[in-house]
């Protein structure tokens, strides 16, 4: 299964920090690429460092929301805390071979739930999509921790106590 996220409403000056963290948590928990409806040149360069240093094919780039929803060939899944509960659709998502999830972060425009194939929500109370993305990706592809990146430079190693990072170059 390869799954993709479309991060709509990014806020240039306001959503920085947050809109990185969703491309991270995109790439950490197994996606294979995000894409921005806004161009933001420094969000793109340190997602792409971020990518040169601990590996992987992870994309990002920005494309136009309508089109994408239109033409995208796969599941396409708005995560929303107004949608059906993830538990009772999740036998059926991971039956896709191709999922676009969608987050957002302003208010979302109505048509958003209308070209998606399904709404879904991870919880029935406000919450942040950077929760609701790794929660539905650890759900659906659940290989957060085996994932192994072949092209990485550093690598952690996981321990009970400190911090242990192998350089690999």
């Amino acid at each position: 299964m390869k799954v993709y996220v479309l991060r709509l409403g990014h806020r240039i000056n306001r959503d920085q920090r947050i809109s990185t963290h969703v491309a991270l948590t995109a790439r950490a928990f197994g996606a294979e690429g995000i894409y921005f409806d806004k161009f933001d040149k420094s969000l793109f360069e340190s997602v792409k460092k971020v990518v040169e240093r601990w590996g992987g094919n992870f994309f990002i780039e920005t494309a136009e929301w309508r089109n994408l929803l239109k033409t995208f060939d796969g599941l396409k899944i708005h995560l929303t805390m107004y949608g059906t509960p993830l538990p009772e659709k999740l036998d059926e998502i991971k039956k896709a071979e191709k999922i676009l999830v969608v987050v957002g972060s302003e208010k979302v425009p109505k048509e958003v739930y209308e070209l998606c194939d399904m709404n879904i929500s991870i919880g029935l109370q406000p919450h942040s999509e950077v929760a609701a993305l790794a929660v539905f990706l650890y759900l659906v592809l659940n290989k957060v921790f085996t994932i192994e990146f072949k092209d990485a430079k550093i690598k952690v190693i996981p321990c009970e106590r400190g911090k242990k990072v192998l350089k690999l170059e």
